[in-house]
């Protein structure tokens, strides 16, 4: 009997009626993912600026410093319509302009910027014409660049009644409008107009 049963045991495998074990791990089929390839990010490139660039940014800084020509200390003595003090100031001249600054007790009683190629005057944050600077502050029949040449210890009034001295020059104009005695050294300046009752003062401070 059990020799029958082997007999047919072996012929059904002979036969392959009898389905054979497979191990599943084996006939797995193993999918690779595809590469994803991940864009690089740009690098940051920083560019150094050019030489010439530099060199231009250099010559800029230093017209700017070598536009200021000098800054000089004056006690500054003015009576005028508008104000009357006499404190310490800082006259700076640059190439195209002026910067006249009075101050009293570390406050600035006066602020006055003048720009020589241009009719404007400007007192504190009041700009005004050359013109309309005389008429508000001294004496409208004054030339329009009268208190720039003061300033600059020019003569005014196109030169009129000049005498040279050793040391600059004095100018007298007495006339019905006027009674003017302007005279210039090369430390200070004197204006005084009686009739105008106008006085400016600049000594040069050591």
């Amino acid at each position: 009997m059990k020799m029958y049963i082997f007999l047919i045991i072996l012929a059904l495998i002979t036969t392959g009626c009898i389905p054979k074990y497979v191990d599943q791990d084996k006939k797995r089929t193993i999918v690779k993912a595809p590469k994803v390839s991940i864009p690089s990010q740009p690098e940051t490139i920083i560019q150094a600026k050019p030489t010439t660039q530099i060199i231009e940014q250099e010559q800029i800084v230093s017209e700017v410093i070598e536009e200021q020509k000098k800054s000089t200390s004056y006690k500054v003595t003015m009576k005028t319509k508008k104000f009357a003090f006499s404190d310490t100031g800082f006259l700076v001249k640059y190439e195209n302009s002026m910067h006249l600054n009075v101050l009293a007790m570390g406050k600035s009683v006066l602020d006055m910027k003048i720009k020589k190629d241009e009719d404007d005057i400007c007192v504190g944050s009041l700009c005004n014409t050359k013109h309309g600077f005389n008429q508000s502050f001294l004496v409208g029949s004054y030339p329009d660049g009268f208190i720039e040449n003061v300033l600059q210890r020019k003569p005014i009034f196109g030169g009129r009644g000049l005498t040279k001295t050793s040391k600059g020059f004095v100018q007298k104009i007495i006339c019905n409008t006027y009674g003017i005695k302007y005279q210039v050294t090369n430390k200070s300046v004197y204006f005084k107009d009686k009739k105008g009752n106008i006085l400016i003062k600049l000594k040069e401070i050591n």
